[in-house]
């Protein structure tokens, strides 16, 4: 089985295929190979718009098997909304088919002279003419792509927020999927490649077929018996929007409310699923169906469907900007759909400008027209603004960080992490190894890379460095970590949750998940460990890797993707809360620096890092091997 790499350079419109079997000990694949290749072949310093940055798309192991939840894609290249690196994970069935049309990666290059599309089926590659795509959404591009090339094709696409340069625009995954996060869309666009479309029926090669069936049943057997399973089918994601209300942790109007009167009634879970959902929809290979097709029944907008609702959707645009109407929220989210741009960072240029405009720093023709919280009408009329880089449209395009540097006085409204948006939960409501994770994130502000799998939604935070324990000690047995680990976490007898430790050891895992292709759904979080990623790999690959080698090749890809964003200029500065979460109450009180600041001290020492600088240390890097490679310095930056 040799793990298959296309290379394509749309500059000469030139394709060639690389045998990189020999990453898969050490990075395994998704994630972890898209970073090592990221490293490798962006230049330091790179214009993330320009032709020398490179577009990677991956897959893991796990992917196209039979193994619970096994679709994930990632795709990776230097961010140009936080110029470091840009990596996101999408589900449905895109990657299924890439490794059946015969290959796991592909690496994009150069600039195509004018518009193309790229058609892998079956081992076969065509670059093909784009000129009649360019310019239309991504929903029109997949009903033409489908019509030219079959039904049975899936399309990764971007619309008129990619091939405008917008820095926060998204791959679109056919329909309502989507990379999102850090702006891979500008990239796409920027190369002039309007979409990525793979169709395969070639036979998926695994090392021990029957064994990749034991892990198989018996990982969905765990999933299915696990206690977040019934209501993470029911609810999907949304399964949470009720108990940010409840503990102040919703973003409300840009974070200055974590609670909103009536929330249950007009946004909550309940909510929806009484009034709008109507179908349970599963991605590849998935026995939970967390995703939803739903359907207004009654009022303004009666027979409108809509996909979802997932709680980014709700958080973004029912909390942070206000609107009350899960309708109206889904109008907003199809929009960003069409043209390509990711939610969060949308909401978050959205508020941005919100209240730049209440405070007088934005004038109403300047803006197009009144807007104000909860204004669905002016709210999709900005996104089209920005989708076309009309008007302020052009600046919002740029994000908060670079869009606040041009308006005078409005840096207290422009709330991001290390140029990424800040999404969906407020840190201020409950300090956990879900709120370190925001900063200890390495694609800048985010929610989706640390997330522990003994979470306490709703318990307590015992002091800075320690949440409540909210499972049991039956649970903690059971948990597939290592035993010594569990005990520096848990205490023996377990008692706690140490956040640092944890949030390092829930970003390995989560790194693990990504670099396999498996899905992060609480089912599946709680369910994966070191073990069962051991016996999934030797089943798939043959690759014989302990559940000690297993964890510690998931710390070398996230050192790797740190040692990325140091190289390419991230400091320690960039690891903090924007200014309103240390100085304004939005219900909760406000986090306490020094605090957070200890927390953070204890993680980087957790991870053989400089607490000063965040440089990981030589033995550390000696450790992972990742000091020297060929007897030469890997990196001369450190």
């Amino acid at each position: 089985m040799m793990r298959r790499l296309l290379n394509i350079d749309l500059a000469s419109q030139r394709a060639w295929r690389e045998n990189i079997e020999a990453l898969r000990q050490d990075y395994i694949g998704g994630v972890g190979i898209n970073a090592r290749l990221a490293y490798d072949l962006i230049p330091r310093g790179v214009d993330p718009l320009g032709e020398k940055n490179c577009l990677i798309f991956g897959v893991g192991p796990f992917v196209g098997t039979n193994i619970p939840t096994a679709c994930r894609t990632e795709v990776t290249a230097k961010s140009p909304l936080t110029d470091l690196l840009g990596t996101s994970s999408s589900g449905l069935y895109w990657g299924a088919q890439l490794r059946y049309s015969g290959f796991d990666h592909i690496a994009i290059f150069g600039k195509a002279p004018s518009p193309v599309y790229l058609l892998l089926r079956n081992g076969e590659i065509r670059i093909k003419d784009a000129s009649h795509l360019w310019g239309k959404s991504t929903w029109e591009t997949v009903e033409a792509l489908r019509s030219e090339e079959g039904e049975e094709v899936q399309v990764a696409s971007v619309g008129q927020g990619g091939e405008k340069l917008v820095r926060f625009a998204s791959v679109q995954n056919n329909l309502h999927h989507a990379w999102g996060r850090t702006g891979l869309g500008g990239v796409m666009g920027s190369k002039r490649l309007k979409a990525v479309v793979v169709s395969g029926e070639r036979p998926l090669e695994v090392f021990d077929l029957r064994e990749t069936l034991r892990v198989a049943q018996e990982a969905t057997r765990r999933i299915t018996g696990d206690d977040s399973f019934g209501y993470t089918r029911k609810y999907g994601s949304m399964v949470v929007a009720d108990p940010y209300n409840k503990l102040g942790g919703l973003p409300g109007y840009n974070f200055t409310q974590g609670s909103i009167e009536g929330w249950e009634n007009t946004r909550g879970r309940r909510t929806f699923g009484q009034r709008y959902k109507e179908n349970d929809l599963a991605c590849f290979a998935c026995p939970i169906a967390c995703n939803h097709w739903s359907r207004v029944k009654e009022g303004e907008f009666t027979g409108y469907q809509f996909h979802g609702l997932e709680v980014t959707y709700d958080l973004e645009f029912g909390a942070k900007l206000g609107i009350e109407s899960i309708p109206e929220i889904s109008l907003c989210v199809d929009l960003c759909d069409q043209y390509g741009m990711d939610v969060i960072s949308t909401a978050g240029v959205m508020a941005f400008l919100i209240e730049c405009y209440l405070n007088g720093l934005v004038a109403k023709e300047e803006v197009g027209g009144e807007i104000g919280w909860g204004d669905a009408d002016g709210i999709r009329r900005l996104i089209t603004m920005i989708a076309h880089r009309e008007g302020i449209g052009d600046l919002l395009a740029e994000g908060v960080r670079r869009a606040s540097a041009k308006i005078a006085g409005s840096g207290r409204y422009a709330l991001h992490i290390k140029g990424g948006e800040i999404p969906v939960r407020d840190p201020r409501g409950k300090w956990d190894v879900w709120a370190l994770g925001y900063l200890t994130n390495i694609r800048g502000g985010d929610h989706l890379r640390t997330r522990s799998p003994a979470e306490y939604l709703l318990g307590e935070t015992r002091d800075h460095l320690e949440e409540e324990l909210g499972v049991s000690e039956e649970f903690i047995e059971g948990m597939d970590i290592p035993s010594g680990l569990k005990e520096e976490i848990f205490g023996q007898p377990p008692y706690k949750v140490e956040i640092p430790k944890m949030a390092k050891y829930a970003e390995e895992l989560i790194t693990l998940i990504n670099a396999t292709g498996v899905c992060i759904r609480p089912p599946v979080l709680r369910t994966f460990g070191p073990q069962l990623f051991s016996r999934g790999l030797r089943a798939t690959l043959g690759l014989e890797l302990s559940p000690e080698g297993v964890l510690r090749a998931g710390e070398r890809i996230w050192n790797l993707q740190h040692l990325f964003n140091l190289r390419e200029g991230g400091t320690i500065e960039g690891w903090d809360f924007p200014h309103r979460f240390y100085q304004q109450d939005a219900g909760r009180g406000v986090l306490d620096r020094e605090k957070v600041r200890e927390t953070l001290e204890k993680y980087f020492i957790a991870r053989g890092w400089d607490p000063e600088t965040s440089i990981p240390s030589t033995e550390k890097l000696e450790e992972l091997g990742l000091l020297r490679e060929g007897g030469q310095l890997r990196d001369a930056a450190l």
